[in-house]
């Protein structure tokens, strides 16, 4: 079937009773509450219109005041469905229906953290691959056999169903379909206004053994270094020098803060800023690709592709000049 949204502008975010706070927090600002500055670098005003719906009535201290009743999951083209503190207890049979029914409609489903759950209660999870809090991976494996469980991942897109790990994971699958909608400058817009970080990938994986309790500061100067350094050719090596660190501390310590290696994390940014450049210049490919660091405009398609998997001259079509927010 086809499960492509029509109508993607019109996001529902689903609150169950025990919601995360954050899980709800982070669509609503990403995809319905644009400051006036942000709202006005996109032509024709901010492009979504979100509603928060819940099977529990509004009155009810259990969800916030501002829900509407499910059947407003009729109209939606992108469900997001926000993560419980206790997934251990089942989804509302009614909100498990109603999912079912907008991903047979053709909604883009969307899970953050234990929201999960209730797509896979729905079935809409049996045969593809996802992932949610390792903390409940095993009892996501346990509970739906049929899901393939990716806990180590940030989020996982699986044939137009998208699902992340915790709520910060949340916040990086927003932004990715922020980027799919409307290219990757309305994304750094975004990313800018909520001080985010530089975009981390879905493969990147969940911070499931260490989290360096107060940061690490060392590495944080290794990626604004590297991020002020992308044209150049950056080397295992030479990151390591810059870092005065050997390049087996520098990997061990650089996983452990990002999740990903070096060297992967240094093409994800020059993708990245390829993208903006696409989107937002003239310029050639051969330029771009010296810009971002590639050396060569084979290089950049090899990686461009590999990771967005579009060609550079194909994404420039479609976010190139106008696509995405003015006023950079």
């Amino acid at each position: 079937m086809d499960i492509n949204p029509k109508d993607p502008a019109k996001v529902a975010v689903v609150v169950q009773p025990g919601y995360v706070l954050l899980d709800v927090a982070v669509p609503q600002q990403v995809f319905g509450r644009w400051p006036d500055w942000v709202t006005a670098c996109w032509p024709g005003g901010a492009p979504y219109e979100l509603t928060l719906v819940s099977a529990v009535p509004a009155e009810n201290s259990l969800v916030p005041r501002e829900v509407e009743p499910l059947d407003r999951l009729d109209t939606a083209g992108t469900v997001i469905v926000a993560g419980v503190q206790d997934p251990t207890e089942p989804p509302d049979a009614e909100l498990v229906e109603r999912l079912r029914d907008a991903y047979d409609r053709g909604s883009r489903m969307v899970s953050i953290c234990t929201g999960t759950f209730a797509l896979a209660a729905a079935g809409i999870l049996d045969g593809r691959s996802a992932t949610t809090h390792w903390r409940w991976a095993g009892l996501l494996r346990d509970r739906h056999p049929s899901v393939k469980v990716r806990e180590a991942e940030l989020y996982v897109e699986d044939t137009g169903v998208f699902t992340s790990a915790g709520v910060l994971a949340g916040t990086d699958l927003c932004l990715h379909l922020l980027r799919l909608d409307h290219g990757q400058a309305a994304a750094n817009t975004m990313a800018r206004f909520l001080v985010s970080p530089p975009h981390r990938e879905g493969g990147q994986a969940q911070f499931i053994e260490h989290i360096p309790p107060d940061g690490d500061s060392e590495i944080t100067d290794v990626i604004t270094w590297i991020l002020e350094h992308l044209d150049e050719p950056l080397t295992l090596e030479s990151v390591s020098q810059h870092s005065h660190m050997s390049t087996r501390t520098l990997r061990r310590r650089f996983r452990a803060v990002t999740g990903t290696s070096v060297m992967n994390w240094v093409a994800m940014q020059r993708v990245a800023r390829a993208r903006e450049l696409l989107e937002t210049t003239r310029l050639g490919i051969d330029d771009i690709a010296h810009r971002c660091g590639f050396g060569s405009a084979e290089s950049l398609r090899i990686h461009f592709t590999a990771m967005t998997r579009t060609s550079p001259s194909s994404y420039r079509r479609t976010f190139g000049h106008g696509s995405g927010p003015t006023g950079r």
